[in-house]
């Protein structure tokens, strides 16, 4: 007997579009993510960084570490097992908790792009039977390294891949889940886009021929239709970008062949002015990335902080945009002065001004100035960065704040148990 397959592993009986079975009935899980690049949150404990004043402990993981050739090749052929085990896979307790192998890891493509994909082999009988019960989100246990930015907030670096659980709740959520099972589940937002696409792929085929109709989907269909989803998703971002970039050209133009209005007293409008008071949008990304450091740089400033960030999208004017940044700073400048600390690092940089009276630029120099000082006196407190930490990426109960002491116990406790490990 032959088979056709165009997988790395043998195939014969597909199930759903990314999940097959091998002649021996092993589970072949396909494009499963498995880990993604952001923000993910911890309870006191879980990882070396001290928990912010709402009890929980915020890790960035970003691009460069989690898609680096070290990290990515340390999940090939690591094990997969059914839930997370106390401490990692070792050769002492492989044969008692491996359920599969990891496979093709890589970084994922498109929309995908800020993920970790890897291809999930199922060879133990309850775990298949799990999986396709429902038991569908992934976590990953690895080893990593931490570094403490601020009291609740930390950045993980030398992510090295121990096994991939499959877990009831993962940290990462329904994004990094196996999909496409027989099973019938509640469409997620990715698969009603996918089907709006096809439907618009297959009205299309009608308009330009009434008399043709739609052929039966079968698998070789649902694969030729999903390559047509993510090209036309594809092709729809890389417009988006090209009238973005088409705007801002424009609007640079019109900047700088803009009117010459004259003012109520017969004066040019510097360049400055006429760009604050264009009537033009901001541009939204970059507005965003500055709302988005301003919250990131106020939580140095004076941990804990709340702070009213406008979005983007409210913001109508260039002028708007500048001014709610520049005011969302000076709220952060004047909880940073009630504190000893922030009191030391903010002054020198206001030249003898109150907080309210500077100058947008001083509150800028002031902003990032005295949040890069504060960082790197706590970095040095913390004495830079815990390596070789154990990690679960399973979603974890609610942190909740508690008192000094009970937090150093709780820290005691968790390095005696683990003199070095961590989860995504």
């Amino acid at each position: 007997m032959t088979f056709t397959n165009d997988k790395s592993t043998l195939t014969v009986q597909q199930i759903g579009r990314r999940q097959s079975l091998t002649p021996e009935g092993f589970l072949l899980c396909e494009d499963v993510p498995i880990a993604r690049t952001g923000e993910m949150y911890y309870g006191p404990g879980e990882v070396p960084v001290d928990p912010g004043s709402d009890g929980i402990v915020r890790i960035t993981r970003d691009a460069g570490e989690l898609f680096s050739a070290d990290t990515i090749a340390s999940f090939n052929g690591k094990p997969v097992t059914n839930d997370h085990p106390d401490d990692g896979v070792t050769p002492a307790n492989w044969k008692s908790l491996t359920i599969g192998i990891v496979q093709n890891a890589r970084q994922g493509d498109g929309i995908e792009n800020d993920l970790i994909m890897a291809d999930l082999l199922i060879t133990d009988a309850e775990g298949i039977r799990e999986v396709q019960s429902g038991k569908r989100e992934v976590s990953c246990g690895y080893d990593a390294q931490y570094e403490q930015v601020s009291p609740g907030r930390g950045v993980q670096r030398r992510i090295i891949g121990n096994h991939v659980a499959i877990v009831d709740r993962g940290r990462c959520g329904p994004r990094c889940a196996i999909g496409d099972s027989a099973m019938a589940t509640k469409p997620s937002l990715v698969d009603r886009l996918t089907a709006a696409f096809r439907k618009t792929l297959d009205e299309a085929k009608i308009d330009e021929d009434p008399d043709k109709k739609p052929e039966d989907d079968g698998a070789g269909d649902d694969d030729k239709k999903a390559d047509k989803t993510a090209d036309a998703l594809s092709a729809i971002a890389a417009t988006l970008k090209t009238l973005d970039a088409r705007m801002s050209a424009l609007e640079k133009a019109k900047d700088a062949n803009g009117d010459d209005d004259e003012d109520d007293k017969g004066k040019k409008k510097t360049e400055d002015e006429d760009d604050e008071d264009a009537p033009g949008e901001p541009d939204k990304k970059a507005t965003a990335d500055s709302l988005k450091e301003v919250l990131s740089r106020a939580e140095i400033l004076a941990p804990g902080v709340k702070i009213a960030v406008p979005t983007a999208d409210s913001l109508k004017t260039r002028k708007q945009a500048r001014d709610a940044i520049c005011g969302c700073k000076r709220k952060a400048l004047d909880a940073a002065l009630k504190t000893d600390d922030g009191a030391k690092a903010v002054t020198p940089f206001l030249g003898g001004k109150t907080v309210d009276a500077a100058s947008c630029a001083t509150v800028d120099a002031a902003f990032v100035g005295a949040s890069e000082l504060l960082s790197q006196m706590r970095s040095g407190a913390f004495a830079g960065i815990v390596a070789n930490i154990h990690t679960k990426d399973a979603a974890g109960k609610t942190a909740k704040a508690t008192d000094s002491a009970a937090l150093n116990q709780k820290h005691r406790e968790f390095w005696a148990k683990h003199g070095g490990s961590s989860r995504f």
